[in-house]
């Protein structure tokens, strides 16, 4: 059996793929992780070709007018050859949306043969409605043996220069939308807590090295990240451009840090912040919506509704309780239970080789 999931060959920011392939390899299967290889191997004959995001097929910010069209039709020449179909479903539509990156997902979506969903939610808000495939959950995996993850607290925070005293609370994704920042901010200034501390590392829509912009937009943008990390300072927040990436080697000195992980999206999914809040031992707050506030209300973690400020002020006043009572060692090892890639990665294979 032959597998060949479609995303980028290579080192990723985003370590889902690479550590899902590697687990399923792991087992003695022959999987590959290529999107050239979708496009251009017509010599062998893979008999599943795994899907996440649909973004991955055309590049994600592709001007390219006719590839949906090529897209559809190699689908078609690969259906034909026997390939079966699996998608992982990440997003319901793409966080940054245009007509062709719509079509690519309108297309994965009407062909594939399984879709694979992190949640009941998204199973049921699919079922009868999107698919035509069988519908399975999957939830998302643990990356452990990935990070160090023995670093402690305070090794941590003297790293980033944080007080040990402080409430951190940390939200390190990248803020898509000034009402997310809006939302994060006006919660966490409302807190009433001693010490409290907030750890955005890429909160800030400006750049100090913002080159790829005109002139003018350049300078204000300099000027704008100039004039807002001492603001926010002075505030207790410690505010990073959204245009960083956060390495591999850095991102448990934020995590590790944390009391608390805020995910902070107003319309989510599916967020690999939760799985990698709970691996680290972390309590993580978010959204009560799709998949994530299924997630987090079943292990009795903080959710909110991202509309009223006060109710995000109470999700982080109830991570500061549960923090101190020990609630993130609860959530380590809950994920190490049901979300160890070992377990993850033999749940697909079982969906694989139902498929062929």
């Amino acid at each position: 059996m032959k597998i060949l999931i479609v995303f980028r060959e290579g080192k990723s920011d985003n370590l889902f793929v690479n550590t899902l392939c590697k687990g399923i390899s792991d087992k003695g299967i022959d999987i590959t992780c290529s999107v050239d290889k979708f496009w251009n191997d017509n010599n062998t004959f893979y008999d599943i070709i795994h899907f996440q995001w649909p973004e991955e097929i055309a590049g994600w910010s592709t001007q390219e007018a006719d590839i949906a069209n090529r897209f559809e039709s190699r689908v078609n020449e690969l259906k034909k050859r026997g390939s079966k179909f699996i998608y992982t479903r990440h997003n319901i539509r793409p966080h940054y949306s245009g007509e062709i990156t719509s079509r690519i997902y309108d297309i994965i979506e009407q062909t594939a043969d399984t879709v694979v969903h992190m949640g009941n939610f998204s199973k049921k808000e699919s079922e009868g409605k999107l698919y035509n495939a069988r519908n399975v959950v999957i939830p998302h995996h643990i990356y452990e043996n990935t990070y160090n993850e023995n670093i402690t607290k305070d090794q941590a925070r003297k790293e980033l220069g944080i007080d040990s005293d402080k409430y951190v609370i940390t939200a390190f994704g990248k803020f898509r939308h000034m009402d997310e920042v809006k939302m994060i901010l006006s919660a966490f200034v409302s807190l009433d807590i001693k010490n409290k501390y907030l750890l955005a590392p890429r909160l800030l829509p400006f750049s100090p090295c913002a080159n790829n912009k005109s002139i003018v937009k350049r300078i204000i943008s300099k000027l704008a990240f100039v004039i807002s990390v001492p603001v926010l300072k002075a505030i207790n927040i410690s505010g990073g451009s959204n245009e960083n990436i956060i390495s591999d080697e850095d991102l448990p000195l934020y995590i590790a840090a944390s009391d608390i992980i805020m995910v902070q999206r107003k319309r989510i999914l599916n967020s690999g912040n939760v799985p990698l809040g709970f691996l680290f031992g972390k309590v993580v707050a978010g959204p009560d919506t799709g998949n994530v506030g299924e997630l987090l209300r079943q292990t009795g973690n903080p959710v909110f509704n991202p509309e009223l400020k006060e109710s995000i002020t109470k999700a982080m006043k109830e991570g500061y309780k549960l923090s101190a009572s020990g609630k993130g060692e609860t959530n380590r090892m809950f994920a190490y239970r049901n979300y160890a890639i070992d377990k993850i990665s033999a749940m697909y294979i079982d969906e694989y080789k139902l498929l062929v």
